[in-house]
């Protein structure tokens, strides 16, 4: 889990992950990885942002990052507000990821937890 500690409003946040085998602890690539599996949940509340614009797949598909076998990664964009008013300044947030394909089992798991402060002048 990556804690990007209190970060400025309108950043842009990569979220990186890996994946190992449960029997031989290799990394192995995953599968099912959507822009619909990102859950982005705003302090407390157990309703998640309804959009996922400004949330972008790494390297095309967010599976194997540059072709490292079992390295993933997504960003998230606070400057996008299709949500009206979710990203905001002094909020705390939590990502999950939420029902992909781990060496055939499915796992959720939360991939990290940032802060939003205001911008620097």
């Amino acid at each position: 889990m990556i804690s990007w500690g209190s970060v400025p409003v309108n950043s842009v946040l990569p979220f990186m992950f890996d994946s190992y085998a449960g029997s031989t602890g290799a990394s192995i690539t995953i599968t099912g990885l959507a822009l619909a599996d990102i859950l982005v949940y705003k302090g407390t509340s157990m309703t998640q942002r309804t959009s996922t614009a400004g949330i972008v797949l790494l390297d095309t598909d967010g599976i194997d990052i540059d072709l490292l076998t079992g390295i993933h990664g997504f960003s998230i964009d606070t400057s996008d507000n299709t949500d009206a008013g979710f990203y905001a300044v002094g909020s705390f947030f939590t990502v999950v990821v939420s029902a992909i394909t781990i060496d055939s089992q499915t796992v959720s798991f939360v991939a990290g937890t940032f802060r939003l402060l205001a911008a620097e002048g």
